[in-house]
């Protein structure tokens, strides 16, 4: 990141969907804690080393130190929260296929809004998933029989 002002990063898990598939490449810049937003994808390290990159539900400032809470856009319950000395970066971008698309485009900050203020849509978003997960198990089990 200090080399080229940005890492790009290719997405794994289901956390993130439907806004982001394994796959994509996110790319992620250098930011200030000052500087973020509530909606924005933030890259940050956990206590394991594990990188994740989630959404900024809620961001204060504590003593010296920002605490930044984040959530996958399908999962039902916020990170621990984060200190901002371990956030990594910003996304601006992300790759699906063959287009780019600028994080900053109205359609995404849109979505991003939503999903902070409408908690039921994470979770109606991972009570689908967990649905299809069901179906597909017992779609296998009955191709099995």
């Amino acid at each position: 990141m200090d080399k080229q002002g940005y890492i790009d990063i290719v997405s794994h898990g289901l956390s993130m969907l439907p806004f982001i598939r394994t796959g994509n490449v996110c790319r992620f810049v250098p930011v200030e804690p000052a500087q973020l937003r509530k909606g924005d994808i933030v890259l940050f390290h956990t206590d394991a080393g594990t990188l994740v990159g989630h959404r900024l539900i809620d961001i204060s400032l504590a003593g010296r130190q920002w605490i930044i809470l984040c959530k996958g856009d399908s999962n039902p319950y916020p990170d621990e929260p984060v200190t901002s000395d371990r956030i990594i970066g910003r996304m601006v971008s992300i790759r699906k296929s063959a287009r780019t698309m600028d994080t900053s485009s109205y359609w995404i900050r849109l979505w991003g809004k939503y999903v902070v203020r409408l908690p039921w849509l994470s979770l109606s978003i991972h009570t689908c998933l967990k649905v299809i997960k069901k179906l597909r198990g017992m779609r296998n089990r009955l191709w099995a029989s």
